[in-house]
Parts: structure tokens; sequence; C-alpha cells
């Protein structure tokens, strides 16, 4: 096995096949002082191998793989803060509170939100190509600060406050690319709450605030909303993305600001590790093994980026733009967040990683 960095931040590359010592497999794992996580394969599986250089610029070169090698790859990018966030095409219509949905920073959605005053809600769609917004047909029932999971072409938004006033909504609309449709309401009405989910068909819609900080958490199969087990901590105004079997909730306010995080297993919510600042009104991407927690609100707002791998969180690159109550979408390596306040703005932002780098110098 070759290796490369520190004893708190190091690589293992290649290894012997546990099941046939005779084979050789190109498994890449990164060790953060804690525990351990795959990375991206080794082009050229091997075993005794040699390494150089740290997590973020390694080699490995010579092993056995079937025969002997001279094989040299190239590793970038693991154990550094090598993503980024770029400037992208502005909203049509600036606003906070939007929900959110998409695959990637070049395929996303926005919709809702508030524009001024706090009647002044929208039902506004605008699908992002990776340049810039276009506007599609709205929400039939503007609001703000609701739930929302899904793609381009299939998308749910869901709760959310509603003119006049401050209504809490429990109302549930499901996109198909072209047009919101009304479906069955969630069992339990409020704002503030974040969702997971693949697509209009498969959501989990989790915490908020109706009158008082909810853990409620619901399951949507494409007909109905069905109550689930709750939060271990009951909170509004957090950020979530996943799945609905593999959900993850983080940050949040219930009295104060916090930094804790909840992965969802299909049933249940277990607390897993803090992020390293406590923040509300914070937006999020990817999934529950790979996510990016940005923006939000502690003692003032926030540009701060948190990467979670599965197993920490580790503080990235920051926002050019620092706000709270924004939207997001897209995965952690290809995120995108949009609009937010103060002032409510059309900003968005692009964040790109460069995938972690394995490639053949010489052979």
């Amino acid at each position: 096995m070759g290796s490369a960095g520190i004893q708190t931040s190091a690589l293992a590359i290649g290894r012997a096949n546990p099941s046939n010592s005779g084979l050789s497999i190109g498994n890449t794992e990164l060790w953060s002082g804690s525990s351990w996580a795959e990375q991206n394969d080794l082009n050229t599986a091997r075993q005794n191998s040699d390494g150089a250089g740290t997590t973020s610029n390694a080699l490995a070169f010579s092993g056995y793989a079937g025969s002997n090698t001279g094989a040299t790859e190239e590793w970038t990018g693991a154990g550094a803060p090598v993503g980024a966030w770029s400037t992208g095409g502005n909203l049509n219509t600036a606003r906070q509170g939007p929900g959110g949905a998409g695959v990637s920073n070049t395929s996303s959605l926005a919709f809702g939100g508030e524009t001024g005053s706090p009647s002044d809600r929208t039902g506004v769609t605008e699908l992002y190509n990776g340049t810039s917004w276009t506007e599609l047909n709205d929400l039939n029932t503007a609001r703000n600060t609701q739930g929302s999971n899904g793609t381009v072409t299939s998308a749910l938004s869901y709760g959310g406050y509603v003119p006049p006033g401050n209504s809490y909504t429990n109302v549930t609309e499901s996109w198909n690319g072209t047009n919101w449709t009304e479906v069955n309401d969630l069992n339990t009405p409020r704002q503030g709450l974040a969702g997971a989910g693949a697509s209009n068909t498969s959501a989990l819609a989790f915490g908020g605030y109706n009158g008082s900080r909810l853990g409620d958490t619901e399951s949507w199969n494409g007909s109905n909303w069905t109550e689930v087990n709750n939060l271990n901590t009951p909170r509004s105004n957090l950020a979530g993305c996943g799945i609905i079997t593999s959900a993850l909730a983080f940050g949040g306010y219930d009295t104060e600001a916090k930094e804790g995080a909840e992965l969802w297993n299909g049933t249940n919510w277990a607390d897993v590790a803090d992020m390293n600042t406590e923040k509300y009104n914070n937006a999020g991407c990817g999934t529950s093994t790979l996510a990016l927690s940005f923006g939000g609100h502690d003692t003032d707002v926030l540009a701060l980026t948190e990467e979670w791998n599965g197993a920490s969180w580790a503080e990235v690159a920051d926002l050019s733009t620092g706000r709270q109550v924004l939207g997001g979408s897209g995965t952690a390596t290809s995120g995108l967040a949009f609009g937010g306040t103060p002032p409510r703005t059309a900003a968005t932002e692009e964040w790109n990683v460069p995938s972690n780098v394995v490639k053949t110098l010489t052979d």
C-alpha cells in the first residue's frame, strides 16, 4: 500500500484484494485525523506501491498490478479546500426565502420567495442553465421559506409563509417541468422547514415553525404525506439535503442558532458531528454523505461555507456575498446559491470543485 500526508491528514493508496492477495485494487482513502473516507480510485489498481506528497498533491508510483509496474499517477484535490464560488447570472426577480431544486449548477430551479414587505410573496419560478435564469410558470400559491426538493423537471414545494401577513401553510405543489399543480397538503402547516428528495414523488419534510419550533417529519409518496419519526432537536430555519431514505438536517434555530446535524436512515434521525459554526437561515445542497452548508446567520450574516464528508464538517471557501434566507440546489461539487438578504438580492453564485484527479503521468 502506498501512502502520503501526515498523522492528521493522510492518503492510503491501493492495496491487495483481501479476498485474493494475488489481485490488486485501486482504492484511495483519506484520513481526517479521526476517520477514513473513500475517494476516487487509482487508474491502475496495484499493491506494494510507493507514495509521496500531501493529501492535496501526491504521487503514487511503482507496485504490482499483475506484474511489476512503473506507472506513476498524480493526485490533486483531497484534503484541501479546492472548491470555490464564482459569480453566476442574476435572478430576474430579487428575493429572499426561495425554494430550490436541481442536480447541478447548470440545471436548477428557484421558486417562490419574498420580494419586499412581508405581504410581497411571489410565485415566480425561474430555470438556471449555468449562465442565465429564464422565467417559467408561477407557483399557484405565492410563498417563501418553504420546503423543496427535486429536479428541474420533477420538483415539489410545500409549506411556507403566505399572505396576508405571515400565515403558515400546508399547501403542496408538484412541478412537472412546465406547470405547478396543487396536490395533497402537509399534515402540519409550517414555515422555515427543510426538505430532501429526488423527485415530485419522493420527499421528506422536516422541522419548521408554526408558533413553536417543530421536529415533525413527514414522508411524501407522490400522493400523500405520512407522519414519521421526529427530529431529535426541534428547529426551524434549517437546511437539508439527500433523499427519502438517507437525508441530512443541519443548522437551524430553537432558542438560539444551532450547529447540530442529524442523519435520517429512512426510519429514524441520529445526531452526527456538529458543524463548526452555529447558524440558521442557511442553505444547503448535496447528499447525506457529501453536502454543503452555506450562508446563514449567527450573530451576523454569514458568507461561511462548510463541507460534510459523511463523518465531519470542514470550513471551505466563503460565498462572495454573505447572506441569509437564501436558496440552494445542486451537489457538493456543483452547487448553486441564489437570492437571500440583506438586502434582498438576485445574486447567484456557482460552487465548483475540480474532481479529485488521479491522472497517469508515465507507464
